[in-house]
């Protein structure tokens, strides 16, 4: 009789094991976009830190880029980000544009398209203010103007992307976001003009 109960105890540990199985890997895999987002922050400053990234690391040229700036505030009081209502679409950066390493200023400032100008030199708003809560992050992606419609980087080459900001407790410094710019792929001339088509069999 005991023996006949171990069987049976046994075979129900299997029935539960091979059902266990095939149940997991039925079961959807982790989303690997979530997987692998890992936010660079900048230094901290008084728990204070900020970010920017972009879709992408590799753009070719005239190719909007469209970033994201995040500020997490992990001190124990509120922390105050002002800006200009222009900066609801894109705060002012600091951008350095990296030439070949063998001619002279081989990294240089980029200078702001006329548009920048524009938008940056001659504009005259209110001011507005968003406060971060302790323990929160604030999210602001800047989805209407392109930072390279802003500045100058119809170059190919790397560039470094890089904000701050007075939070009110400090000056806070975003990480370096590197950008590569590349030119689009040149059509070989010899296939100019050239197409294949189907032919279809006459009835």
């Amino acid at each position: 009789m005991q023996a006949r109960d171990a069987a049976l105890v046994v075979l129900q540990s299997l029935s539960f094991l091979i059902l266990s199985c095939l149940f997991s890997s039925s079961l959807p895999a982790a989303d690997p976009v979530q997987s692998e987002t890992k936010i660079e922050w900048g230094p901290d400053v008084k728990g204070v830190q900020a970010s920017l990234s972009a879709e992408k690391d590799c753009f070719l040229i005239g190719e909007p880029i469209l970033l994201t700036y995040r500020v997490k505030n992990q001190s124990q009081i509120p922390v105050d980000i002002t800006y200009d209502r222009y900066q609801s679409y894109c705060l002012k950066m600091d951008i350095v544009h990296f030439r070949d390493k063998n001619t002279p200023n081989w990294n240089t400032m980029i200078p702001l398209t006329k548009y920048g100008q524009a938008k940056f030199g001659n504009y005259i708003g209110s001011f507005s203010a968003t406060e971060i809560h302790p323990n929160h992050m604030l999210t602001w992606c800047f989805n209407k103007i392109p930072i390279n419609r802003l500045y100058d980087m119809s170059l190919p080459g790397e560039y470094h992307i890089s904000l701050k900001r007075n939070l009110g407790n400090g000056i806070v410094t975003s990480n370096v976001l590197k950008i590569n710019i590349k030119e689009p792929a040149k059509p070989d001339s010899d296939q100019a003009g050239k197409f294949t088509e189907k032919i279809v069999p006459s009835e």
